[in-house]
């Protein structure tokens, strides 16, 4: 008789995340006033239905800036999941449905002061599908591969300490991906003492004089981390409009960027623009 093995496989939302399925917000932070936080599960397709489980999770942060999953036996003590109670734990949301999962801070009594980390987790549960009359063919065993869709967003809880991390900002050259420059920019945890150590949030800026050529939003290094490398993309208006009336990019290559002297930036978080006013680190490159 065929068999068939079916394969699940975890990936990130930032590798096969569905196309219907959005998070809001984007990260959640507890200070010592704050005593719950919402986050919203929103389903925008309009045929697909989607159900999720809901864990809090935690992972480990590499320098270059991938994660690494950490089982139960491995959590170190400053794991967010310890100090953190959530509802519902199951979602089922239909075409159009939206569902708010409520995050709850409970710190136990013999909790030490510090920043606690995870990450809450939404993995799509996948509804199992008849065999169709192929599966079922005799002959050699069948093996299909199933992607799962896990869905992440950190959380950071800070018991009796304050501030963002000292850090400092230096870079590691140019890098050509497929044609486009990026820039390779190193953020440098700064020592801190045993029981105050906290993370750093904000987004990096690249500039070209006052000309901005290269942005991400919303990098942060975890209490855990010493150094964390992002890759930004640089590029600059290239003075034409598309179809929807904004203005496109030109990404730049690396030899048009030889000789230049950048400024780079690491800034306070916002969602509308640089807060060049409110800067953690900065430091300037002159390209080879």
């Amino acid at each position: 008789m065929k068999k068939l093995v079916v394969l699940a496989v975890l990936c990130s939302m930032a590798v096969c995340a569905s196309a219907g399925i959005m998070i809001y917000p984007k990260y959640v932070f507890f200070d010592d006033k704050t005593k719950s936080s919402e986050v919203m599960l929103i389903n925008s397709s309009e045929t697909e239905s989607a159900n999720y489980r809901v864990s809090i999770t935690y992972q480990r942060q590499n320098p270059d800036g991938s994660y690494t999953q950490v089982g139960q036996e491995e959590l170190p003590a400053d794991n967010a999941a310890q100090v953190l109670r959530y509802s519902p734990r199951s979602v089922l949301l239909k075409p159009g449905q939206s569902q708010t999962i409520r995050i709850l801070k409970r710190i136990p009594g013999n909790a030490k002061p510090g920043e606690y980390v995870g990450y809450v987790t939404f993995t799509e549960v996948l509804l199992e599908k008849a065999a169709t009359k192929e599966d079922l063919k005799p002959g050699a065993m069948n093996v299909k591969i199933t992607p799962i869709p896990s869905f992440s967003i950190p959380v950071f809880v800070r018991y009796k300490v304050k501030g963002e991390a000292p850090v400092t900002v230096t870079t590691n050259g140019l890098v050509d991906d497929n044609g486009t420059a990026a820039l390779r920019v190193i953020l440098n945890r700064q020592e801190q003492e045993k029981e105050k150590v906290t993370s750093a949030r904000g987004d990096i800026s690249i500039w070209d004089g006052n000309e901005m050529i290269g942005y991400v939003r919303g990098r942060y290094i975890l209490p855990s981390t010493k150094t964390l490398e992002t890759r930004v993309p640089l590029r600059i208006k290239n003075g034409k409009t598309n179809k929807d009336g904004k203005k496109e990019d030109k990404y730049l290559t690396v030899e048009e960027l030889k000789g230049k002297t950048l400024t780079v930036l690491f800034t306070e978080s916002d969602e509308d623009e640089v807060q060049k006013n409110k800067v953690f680190a900065q430091t300037a490159v002159t390209l080879k």
